[in-house]
Order: C-alpha cells, then structure tokens, then sequence
C-alpha cells in the first residue's frame, strides 16, 4: 500500500512486512561483546491492509514477532507475522471481517463475534513459548524455535478473558493484568510467583474505560485511570468502533488506584485532576510514599496521533513530559515534579531497576514541531540530563530492551538502506553510538515493544 510522504525515506518504517522466515544468520557490522548472550524479541504491527483497505488506525495492523539470538559473537534473525484465527479467515476472504479498535467489521460481524485479535504489542517469553500480546484478548502462542503461530492460549485457564500487553517485575516477582468487559468492568491481577500465574484480586473500575499499563513495587501495584470513558451502549449498538467511542471527560479526573499485595481487597483509590498516559517508567518506596515515574499528556489526543501515523504526513505530536509523582496514601494525595518537559515516551530501565530507585531511563524523544524520527536517548533523572544515540539521517529506532549487562539494544531502520538492525549500545556511553549492528536484509516495521531472554 501506499502511505503519505513517499518521498521521505523514514517512512519505510511503515510498509508491510516484506518477507517473513525463520532463523538466518544476521551480518554483524562492529563487534558483538563477548558476554551478549541471550535471545531478543520485538512485537509490532506488520500489516498495514488486507484486501487492498487500508486499516483505520496502527493500533489495528496485524502483529509480527522479530526474534534476534545472540551467542559467541554471532547472530541470526527470524520474523514472522501472527497466524492468528482472525487473520487466517481474512486472509481466505481478501478483505476485512472482523471489528476491533478501529474497524467496525462487515455485516453481521458488526455485532455478532468478539473483536479480532492482531497480537501486535508486545511479547513475552513464557514457560517454552513466546506469547505474541494484545490489550483486550489472549496471548497468543509462538513456537521459539521457528516463531511459528501455535494459537490462544489461556495458560491453563489461569488467565483470561484478557490479559495485557504490559506485564511488570518487582521484587523478583512478575505482574499483569487484564481489564474485564462486561455488565461491570473490572481489573484481573495476576503475578507469578512461579512458572505460572495465579489470580491475586479483581478491582471494580467506575465505569467502562480502558487501561493500557500500570507499574509494581515490591509492595503494592499501580494504576492511573483516566478520564477516558467508553460509551458501551453506542458500541453494542454498532454505533461506531471501540476507538470511535472513547470519549474524553475531564471533568471526572484521573483516578489513582493502589493494591497493597499483601491485602489485594484493601485498595487505595483517590482522584487527581486529569491526564492520560500510555507508559509507566518505574515506581519504588521510600519514606512512607510511593514513588512513581511516568508520562503523562494533557489529554487523549495522542490516541489519534499514534492512531494515523502510518497513513498520514507527518504531523506535529502532541506534547509529553517525564513526571516523577509522590503518592502519599495517608491523606490520598499525589504530588508531582516535572523532570523535564521535553517530549517523549517508550521508556525502558535496566531490568535490575525494576521496582526500586533508578536515575537512568532509555526513551525516543519526540520532535513536537517537525514531526521527524524519534531520537533514542537516555535520560538521567538527578542531573535532568538527555544523552543522545547519534544515528544516521532517516534512521528511526525503536523502544529499548536493557540487558542484564548493561547493553542496551533497539530495533533500528535505516531509510537510506530499506533494511533494519539490531543496535547493540554500550549502555554507558550512549553519544559512541551502536558497538555492533546486526543487519536483517530487509525492512521491519516499527515495533513497539520486546523483550529479552536468556
């Protein structure tokens, strides 16, 4: 398909995934370090259209799963698109069926059938499979060996009937959730303790809404509900898609939502005035307060922003900033400090951070006027510092994935070349540039989200 401003080079980010295939060796240009050993995974959406339309939104294109494993100094790449049942039937028909953020499916589908699926995430390596992630479904199973599609899976009925695509580790612990759709909307908690998950408590929302992260502590779990409401009644009605009927209403504030974990049942609940976030940085404990880093915009017009991305000119974004908020549950109280008012967001730590005090932080740093690439940079919070990646010209990174050893790798394109590669960064010197690039022979779109295993 053909997108808006052909004529810039970057905007190959938003092509169709041109080849898919297992396992192949990747040209390593620079050198890997001797002790990157480990296997990287990235989810994002891949497929732009399907008989010729063009979907309605990004967050509606169907999902791929680029895998990188790294080992002895050599790398081999696979990707490959989600097979999910959705996908199959539309495939087989040459043209969209199914409802789901955006798109409001055809005939009786409008109505009649759950909303598709297009596991375009994130992803999480689980118990000898890669779970391919969604907001408002079930993961859905990848072989490792060959990101062959195997299906749902509702991990032995432990989970369900959503599960999100932002799972958290604290305290050598690993959370989620899922938001429940029904005659009363709630949060599923889930952590696992072990290999697999249990059900820890339900938290009842005030009314139809969505949530797309949260952040733990060692302590306690997270969220901020914004004033975003669901007109359910217009969206059973076929009165619009999900997405059309997310109204903005600021006049109910953004509610702060806090689950003691060792009492799920005892939840803290307070309202602020409004914001909406997408991402959480990071939270910790200290002096009898919660502290959270996050976010935040003024509204919801960054749905629409990400929304058109692949299908209009570039447009300015709307403006974010990197906020550290206090939470005192005492007096339910939030106070917040603005670390800096440059626009970003996709942040990422170092996994050894989760859960306790960090001072860097890997975002893309957005330019609000231009509308250009995002800037991979890291952040430090006690010097308010941003310390650039300097990449080539038409090159557009992707969220970072923070190895245990400090390395830091991102999903890059290069526009001039129409190819991506897996930056590898020294984590501490960030203005050097990548140490080592490994380079698949053809583009990926972009990702949003990933993960890294051992």
């Amino acid at each position: 398909m053909m997108h808006a401003q052909e004529n810039l080079p970057w905007r190959g980010i938003f092509r169709d995934l041109p080849r898919e295939h297992g396992y192949e060796p990747l040209r390593v240009e620079g050198r890997l370090p001797d002790d990157l050993h480990g296997a990287l995974y990235r989810c994002g959406p891949a497929r732009f259209s399907i008989g010729g339309e063009p979907y309605l939104h990004w967050f509606d294109a169907d999902g791929a799963v680029t895998a990188v494993r790294v080992n002895g100094g050599r790398a081999e790449g696979a990707v490959r698109t989600v097979e999910t049942r959705w996908l199959k039937k539309e495939r087989g028909a040459n043209q969209q069926l199914y409802r789901s953020y955006a798109q409001l499916g055809k005939g009786w589908r409008r109505w009649l059938t759950l909303p598709k699926n297009p596991a375009n995430i994130s992803v999480m390596p689980l118990n000898g499979d890669v779970l391919a992630l969604w907001e408002a479904g079930l993961p859905i199973a990848l072989d490792p060996a060959t990101l062959t599609t195997r299906g749902e899976t509702d991990l032995g009925g432990r989970i369900g009937p959503t599960f999100s695509a932002h799972p958290h580790r604290a305290g050598g612990t690993l959370f989620n959730f899922g938001v429940r759709y029904g005659a009363k909307f709630s949060i599923d908690l889930y952590s696992f303790d072990g290999k697999d998950p249990k059900r820890i408590g339900s938290v009842p929302l005030p009314r139809p809404t969505i949530i797309h992260d949260f952040i733990a502590t060692p302590r306690h779990l997270v969220f901020f509900s914004a004033p975003v409401r669901l007109r359910l009644g217009r969206l059973l009605a076929g009165m619009g898609s999900f997405d059309s009927n997310l109204a903005w209403e600021p006049e109910h504030g953004t509610e702060i939502i806090v689950v003691p974990l060792a009492s799920p049942e005892n939840v803290t609940r307070f309202t602020v005035p409004p914001f909406f976030q997408w991402h959480f940085v990071n939270s910790w404990e200290e002096s009898g307060a919660i502290v959270v880093d996050y976010i935040p915009y003024d509204d919801f017009t960054t749905n629409d922003w990400f929304g058109r991305a692949p299908f209009d000119a570039p447009r300015p974004s709307p403006p974010s900033r990197y906020a550290r908020a206090r939470l005192d549950l005492a007096a339910k109280r939030m106070s917040v400090e603005v670390l800096s008012e440059v626009s970003a967001d996709f942040p990422a730590i170092h996994a050894n951070d989760a859960g306790s005090e960090h001072d860097q932080a890997w975002l893309l740093r957005y330019d609000e006027a231009a509308g250009l690439p995002p800037t991979l940079s890291r952040f430090e919070a006690k010097s308010r510092k941003w310390r650039d990646v300097p990449l080539p010209a038409d090159s557009v990174p992707s969220e970072a994935v923070v190895v245990p050893q400090g390395w830091v790798l991102s999903l890059v394109y290069d526009g001039a070349r129409d190819a991506s590669y897996v930056a590898v960064i020294d984590g501490a010197r960030p203005e050097d540039g990548p140490v080592a690039r490994l380079w698949f022979d053809h583009a990926i779109p972009f990702p949003f989200h990933g993960a890294w295993a051992v």
